[in-house]
């Protein structure tokens, strides 16, 4: 017999759900979340629930968890202290953003909250074309002098995103050795191993907030591993907002995949739901502790997007006016 265990962390409960594959039995552990440290809950709830329903924790054959934690840290505003580099130039595209903005009209309208203040983004210069032609050589001897600067911040983490670099990475490369060799306890992103695609706010920003919620989630990630090891379970896995999994390594890669890991799993569970109640159409709903959810589906298809926003305050008021 071989059982599998979800975990869901939301802002008020913790769910631990564990299901027998050979016969679809579903059994259900929820406690109260423990927010001094979010791993307890997790631990009690699997604890219970192998007790309760007395599963054997060697026949547990995945453990996939689900959580929120991400999302609230980068709306709570309780991320890692982080710097950006860039090519020169380009310091402020982190707030320059792109031109479109939820109401067209409202000239008073707050913009979406930076992660990373601008005495924290430093230049340096370097510059590859469209193509991924170096046309200025990147400038080695600047380095040491923005080292400086983040060790003076105290900066705990760094975001690098150069111009093109998507289409050549050598310069980010080599800024990305000489950081991580002068600065051992700094993690370091760089936009190249991140999110190697097209369009440079969308790379910068979304680079920097891997480095915003990297330490907050390595260290829950490493503790609640820790946890469930010495319950005899197998490797964590974490849902992605793609609606699929990945393991630890490849999260704390990329830690902005964790994002939408909580909703993406309430998606994921209603489409199977609508699937077997042949609702081919459906809105699903999630409310959590902290923030709520919603997603379309359309003929049996989930609708999904390559672009979003943490919070989305101003979408939710164009949407609920009429206005878009």
């Amino acid at each position: 017999m071989a059982w599998r265990i979800g975990v869901d962390i939301g802002g008020t409960f913790t769910d631990v759900v564990l299901v027998d594959e050979k016969s679809g039995h579903i059994e259900v552990a929820k406690i109260p979340t423990t927010p001094s440290d979010v791993t307890e809950g997790v631990i009690d709830g699997i604890r219970q629930g192998l007790g309760r329903y007395r599963v054997d924790p060697a026949a547990v054959a995945l453990v996939a968890h689900a959580t929120t934690i991400v999302t609230n840290a980068l709306i709570e505003k309780k991320g890692a202290k982080a710097g950006f580099i860039t090519t020169r130039g380009f310091r402020d595209v982190l707030e320059l953003r792109r031109s479109s903005r939820p109401d067209l009209y409202d000239l008073f309208q707050d913009p979406p909250a930076v992660l990373v203040p601008r005495r924290w983004r430093f230049e340096i210069t370097e510059r590859i074309d469209a193509q991924g032609q170096v046309v200025t050589p990147l400038d080695e001897g600047e380095i040491d002098g923005v080292i400086a600067a983040i060790r003076h911040a105290g900066l705990e983490t760094v975001a690098v995103s150069l111009l093109f670099s998507f289409l050549n990475d050598g310069h980010e490369r080599l800024l990305g050795e000489k950081l991580r060799r002068a600065l051992p306890g700094v993690g370091v992103y760089l936009s190249s191993e991140v999110l190697p695609e097209i369009r440079e706010f969308e790379r910068a920003s979304t680079t920097a907030v891997c480095a915003y919620v990297g330490p907050l989630l390595a260290g829950y990630l490493d503790g609640l591993q820790r946890a469930i090891t010495t319950l005899g379970l197998p490797q964590l896995h974490v849902m992605g907002s793609s609606g699929g999994v990945f393991d630890i390594a490849e999260g704390l890669r990329m830690p902005a995949m964790a994002i939408e890991s909580g909703p993406a799993a309430g998606v994921i569970a209603a489409a199977l739901a609508g699937k077997d109640l042949a609702l081919p159409n459906l809105i699903s709903f999630d409310m959590g502790g902290t923030t709520a959810k919603a997603s379309l589906f359309a003929d049996g298809e989930i609708a999904v997007t390559a672009e979003y926003e943490v919070g989305g305050a101003g979408h939710a008021k164009r949407w609920l006016t009429g206005t878009g």
